[in-house]
């Protein structure tokens, strides 16, 4: 990826308020960029085709150009439900990010003139993103499989579980088997979060198996069993 791109990476994705778009304008000045090597995008019939994603999965789509901070603007089209662009963001670029929250494909038109030259004539691309359906709902397991690390009596205990796939809000229960004395299930981030985590201190030795379960905003649901080991 071209490293503007990677700046902007780093940077995160603080997203500005995205202004009303006005009429399409030509089409001269800086010119904006499509390619695997830079956006990850594939020019096809004069439409750059950036990377598909899929609903309820936070994602990154860049818009690169040859100048430097631009004021860019939908002229045309929609991006997808759920996701935002802002108008400025760094130099040579700016993002569409987000949630998607419907499946399709979403084709747009972008402007971008020069920040300190509005009057400039802008550059334009369209741009189309597909938007496949929710991946999968899964309960992701630790690097040691589902034999979680060994507990000691009397130690705090943490341990973190994570799901890949569906759709937010993601809510966790324990459905079958029993936990170990001491231990329960906390909450490590806003629902919209794919995680949760077992966390205490142990109050008693033995091994324990017990049956996780994630579901998501959708009512999909995944189930993972564990066994927990907890010594003196």
């Amino acid at each position: 990826m071209r490293r503007s791109a990677a700046l902007l990476i780093a940077a995160g994705t603080a997203l500005l308020a995205l202004t009303t778009a006005g009429p399409a304008l030509a089409v001269t000045g800086d010119t904006q960029e499509c390619s695997p090597g830079t956006n990850g995008g594939t020019l096809t019939n004069g439409v750059c085709v950036l990377p598909a994603l899929n609903v309820g999965q936070n994602a990154e789509e860049f818009l690169l150009n040859t100048g430097g901070v631009d004021v860019w603007t939908i002229v045309s089209g929609a991006i997808p439900t759920g996701m935002q662009m802002p108008t400025t963001y760094g130099a040579g670029a700016t993002i569409i990010g987000g949630i998607p929250t419907t499946a399709g494909t979403f084709t747009f038109t972008v402007d971008n003139v020069p920040y300190t030259g509005p009057s400039d004539t802008p550059s334009q691309l369209s741009y189309s993103i597909t938007v496949n359906g929710a991946l999968p709902l899964a309960v992701v397991l630790p690097a040691g499989g589902s034999a979680l690390h060994q507990g000691t009596v009397g130690v705090p205990y943490a341990q973190n579980f994570f799901a890949s796939g569906g759709v937010a809000p993601y809510t966790w229960n324990v459905v079958t088997g029993q936990l170990p004395g001491g231990l329960s299930l906390v909450s490590t981030a806003a629902p919209r979060d794919n995680g949760n985590q077992l966390a205490g201190t142990p109050t008693k030795a033995g091994q324990f198996a017990f049956t996780m379960q994630v579901t998501d905003g959708a009512g999909h649901q995944a189930t993972q069993q564990f066994t927990l080991k907890i010594g003196r």
